[in-house]
């Protein structure tokens, strides 16, 4: 009798469902807002168990850290789920914007599968789920990053972004020390069933106010109805890893596909998509102001993989010039906006069919014209269109400048310093470029002395 009730306590004793419990931080994300003002939990456990739906578990900001947090009781078992925004711009259906994890990521639940989702198993204990949304951080501080800035040195690090190639766009006209022009329509509209007629014509790229401007035109040429630019860095600018910058200002015209993106120098893997791609920023005009950062390679692609990774944020693109970046490492490729993190492509032992990208990639800039993923038609009355860009910068990390103003690296900041940086404004012909832009405005000039004539006079430390 008593072995019999001890089983039974014991039997007792063991839960078959627990509650979870989810702490959501959504400070590095730009939602929600008033289009998205809700946020969701969407999980395989929704609809009863038998799939997802679009409402689940509501979550709410009760404190105001912007972490959302919400619960659920759940049986035992493995259960997936992502992050929702959902609220007047989706006619809360629940199915807004949705945040995954990184893909192949520690917090991709199941990572042999086509799906990137977060998840969990209860096993009769409580379970708590503390996500940096869109990241593996447990909140968004963990996760901060320059990715925002332009490339300046901090406080005595060893390892810091330097700028080691840009285009301002200030000349008079495009620098083709710099820039390819690629022509034509390419095979099959550039594998993509594109419209438009490349050219090398003043018509279709120029330089106005210091910017770069690519003109798609409609207009009857080379047997196209269009025309526009695609301009590359191939062969004179390659990088193998770096942060690779661009402000630009995209149109919104129906049919406009603007890129700001980087493929393989020398296909080392070869030929598309085995070498890979890195789409930096990708905007289909009749998409509004929804913003695309892919990652394509052997694994992931359109040509019969898994759907390529892709990252995507709503940003005020055509109405002002915004900040795409991507920090691009032996591990990861890091995407922003404006410095906002919108995701991370993970490498992992998949070898090159996975992780091409331990090569030298080039940049392309490019205005496309309608294609075979082009979700509207083209609004022809709106063109001609433009794709704006500021400025192209690339960064690599080097060695620190140490402390701000110490042009010859002594360890000290005095008139030694100032006589070198006069001797470089005057001259050109001294590389310490990389610590002499003091005021961070990629120019060494008259403005550089006064800064560092101040710093003498008012130290300020360290960088």
């Amino acid at each position: 009798m008593i072995k019999k009730i001890f089983l039974n306590i014991i039997f007792l004793s063991i839960s078959f469902s627990a509650t979870v419990n989810f702490y959501i931080d959504m400070t590095d994300s730009e939602f929600p807002n008033s289009d998205y003002d809700s946020v969701l939990i969407n999980g395989s456990w929704c609809s009863g168990g038998n799939g997802w739906d679009g409402w689940c578990l509501t979550l709410s900001d009760d404190n105001n850290d912007n972490i959302y947090e919400g619960s659920v009781d759940l049986n035992n078992g493995d259960y997936e789920y992502v992050i929702v925004v959902s609220g007047s711009a989706d006619n809360w259906s629940g199915w807004g914007q949705i945040i995954n994890p990184p893909s192949l990521s520690s917090c991709d639940f199941n990572p042999t599968d086509s799906y990137y989702n977060y998840g969990f198993t209860v096993q009769g204990n409580q379970t708590d789920q503390r996500y940096c949304a869109g990241t593996c951080d447990e909140f968004c501080d963990e996760n901060s990053s320059d990715g925002g800035d332009d490339g300046g040195d901090g406080g005595g690090d060893t390892n810091t972004w330097q700028l080691v190639w840009s285009d301002e766009f200030d000349g008079p006209s495009i620098d083709e020390s710099k820039w390819n022009f690629e022509i034509g329509t390419g095979s099959w509209g550039w594998g993509n069933g594109e419209s438009q007629y490349y050219t090398n014509r003043q018509e279709n790229a120029y330089i106005e106010d210091g910017k770069l401007i690519i003109q798609a035109l409609y207009e009857n040429y080379g047997g196209s109805n269009y025309t526009s630019a695609r301009m590359t860095t191939k062969n004179k600018g390659d990088w193998t890893y770096g942060k690779i910058s661009g402000r630009i200002k995209v149109p919104n015209a129906g049919g406009t596909w603007p890129a700001f993106w980087m493929m393989p120098t020398n296909s080392v893997y070869g030929g598309w998509p085995n070498s890979g791609e890195i789409d930096i920023m990708e905007h289909y005009g009749c998409d509004d102001d929804h913003i695309h950062s892919t990652v394509h390679n052997n694994m992931y692609n359109w040509n019969g993989g898994i759907p390529p990774t892709s990252y995507s944020a709503y940003v005020n693109a055509t109405s002002g010039f915004r900040i795409y970046e991507v920090e691009w490492n032996e591990d990861e490729l890091k995407f922003y906006v404006d410095g906002e993190y919108l995701g991370t492509y993970f490498k992992t032992n998949s070898g090159w069919q996975q992780w091409p990208y331990d090569q030298d990639f080039h940049i392309i800039l490019n205005l496309a014209v309608g294609s075979h993923f082009m979700p509207c038609a083209t609004e022809n009355n709106l063109f001609p269109e433009k794709l704006e860009i500021d400025y192209v910068r690339v960064y690599q990390l080097g060695i620190g400048c140490g402390l701000q103003g110490d042009i010859n690296q002594d360890a000290s900041v005095n008139v030694t310093d100032v006589v070198l940086l006069v001797n470089y404004v005057l001259s050109q012909d001294i590389d310490f470029s990389n610590c002499s832009d003091l005021n961070n405005d990629n120019q060494i000039n008259i403005t550089d002395i006064v800064y560092l004539i101040n710093l003498i006079i008012n130290p300020t430390g360290t960088l």
